[in-house]
């Protein structure tokens, strides 16, 4: 594959969401703003919270892959700002688009002490550009813009792992690009599944689901006085000119308990593959 159009592109785009984050994150620090943040009192740390967690999308160095910042919060801002906000997920949206169509075609690259290893061609080109430290998932992610000004604000969060309907031949293309005893025993379990049953289950780790649900002053633009929406990152709205500051209900601190109950999908308790987490259906089992 030519990588270089595929390189100008990404360079490109990733340049407009750090520079649409940079002029909302100097926006933030200098317009008037009403903030709320779970567990930061003061107001001056609670802009500064939030405009960190707007602005990072790289990953630190104690991060795990698949993972990105959260921060519950909550910021009622100018009309200008929430604009700004606006600019940042439309570049967000334009460099996923261009890195999505990557990340399942994969190509080699040399390792050390001789060798090459299969990566997907989206992170050999970040490597290429030198931002292999960029977070995709949090590149990706959305500021939550509000459509009108909250009474309320309640936070739930859930337990839960997404699982993703994968077939046999799509899981097998996957293990041929991958080396090893363990992928070449998973590839001669794929052959050996019965005919009829042609889907796994494909997990990413457990997290912390965390969802707000937002009670309005008055309608917003599509009739809806309630919603429910994503709010990993600090929601966003704007204020007008006779703002009431909402209620805020943040939720119970995380339960570390590794025991506790989470959800689970239809999925055998243990992976059927061992080079990569896929697991067969209950149902299919059973029949």
């Amino acid at each position: 594959m030519e990588l270089t159009p595929h390189r100008h592109r990404i360079a490109h785009a990733l340049l407009t969401v750090e520079s649409s984050l940079a002029r909302l994150v100097d926006a933030l620090a200098h317009r008037p703003a009403w903030v709320s943040v779970e567990g930061i009192a003061d107001e001056r740390l609670a802009v500064q919270e939030i405009c960190t967690a707007f602005s990072t999308i790289d990953f630190a160095m104690e991060d795990a892959l698949g993972s990105s910042v959260v921060c519950l919060g909550i910021a009622g801002v100018t009309a200008e700002v929430v604009k700004r906000a606006a600019a940042v997920n439309a570049a967000k949206t334009a460099f996923k688009e261009v890195c999505v169509p990557l990340q399942n075609v994969r190509t080699r690259v040399p390792v050390k002490g001789g060798g090459t290893k299969a990566i997907p061609v989206i992170r050999a080109i970040l490597r290429n550009i030198q931002r292999s430290d960029v977070n995709l998932l949090a590149a990706y992610r959305k500021i939550p813009i509000l459509n009108a000004p909250p009474v309320s604000v309640s936070y739930t969060r859930a337990r839960t792992r997404a699982v993703y309907r994968k077939s046999v031949e799509d899981l097998y293309t996957l293990l041929i690009t991958m080396e090893g005893p363990a992928a070449a025993a998973d590839r001669a379990r794929l052959s050996g599944l019965r005919r009829e049953e042609k889907f796994l289950g494909l997990t990413r780790p457990h997290y912390d689901n965390i969802r707000a649900n937002i009670v309005y002053s008055r309608l917003d633009a599509r009739g809806r006085g309630r919603v429910q929406m994503a709010a990993e990152l600090p929601l966003i709205y704007a204020t007008g000119r006779h703002h009431v500051p909402p209620e805020v209900w943040y939720p119970d601190p995380v339960d570390e308990n590794p025991e506790r109950k989470v959800r689970q999908a239809a999925l055998e308790p243990e992976p059927f593959l061992q080079s990569i987490p896929a697991y067969r259906y209950v149902s299919s089992v059973t029949k």
